[in-house]
């Protein structure tokens, strides 16, 4: 299976420096339409078999931008952003103020930042959630190309899972990026990586 993952265009949140997850359910900006119109003309986004989307708004709107509203789009609840609690929709910059001791930088928490927020999802859930879609995708749609689009967090998580891999050993996912992966359904070849974060423009 050819799988491209790409992240959703700028989002309201993403313009204020805001902690974005599953718990702010916000629209694209102005600038993030914008974007997502240019980078729409400036590749083929109808050579896929299947079109995959998280439900929320910014996820929503991008993928309609990119394929157009004539294309089906299946959205799955499964590549939701990651749910960061209480912190959700705060401004990053002072929750880094507060806590410096939950992130590895500005931009990634650590894994144990659950113990600092509780309410909030823990990225071995998200991998896990991750994962079943990954397992389900490959069982399903395995000789297909296929189209995800969805959050930074859940970029990152899908990767993980594919790879078996640390959430943090996979960087910054920038907005409309593409990054492509090869899975064998049968589990018979390792996943390939074919590129990460591409910009498009």
């Amino acid at each position: 299976m050819d799988l491209t993952i790409v992240r959703h265009s700028m989002s309201t949140d993403n313009n204020s420096g805001r902690i974005s997850g599953a718990r702010s359910d916000v629209n694209l900006s102005d600038e993030g339409i914008a974007y997502a119109k240019k980078v729409s003309a400036a590749y083929d986004w109808h050579q896929f078999d299947q079109v995959f989307s998280s439900p929320m708004k910014r996820a929503q709107q991008t993928t309609q931008i990119l394929v157009g509203k004539d294309t089906p789009i299946e959205y799955d609840a499964r590549l939701k952003e990651l749910d960061f609690g209480d912190w959700d929709g705060q401004v990053e910059a002072e929750i880094f103020k507060q806590y410096p001791q939950a992130f590895v930088h500005l931009g990634m928490l650590k894994n144990n930042y659950v113990d600092y927020v509780p309410s909030a999802e823990s990225y071995a859930h998200l991998i896990q959630r991750a994962g079943d879609f990954l397992e389900e995708l490959k069982q399903n749609h395995d000789d297909q190309s296929i189209l995800v689009v969805c959050h930074g967090m859940t970029t990152r998580a899908l990767l993980a899972a594919a790879f078996s891999n640390d959430i943090a050993n996979f960087g910054t996912v920038d907005n409309v990026s593409l990054s492509h992966l090869h899975l064998d359904g049968s589990n018979q070849f390792p996943p390939r990586m074919d590129s990460y974060n591409q910009s498009v423009v």
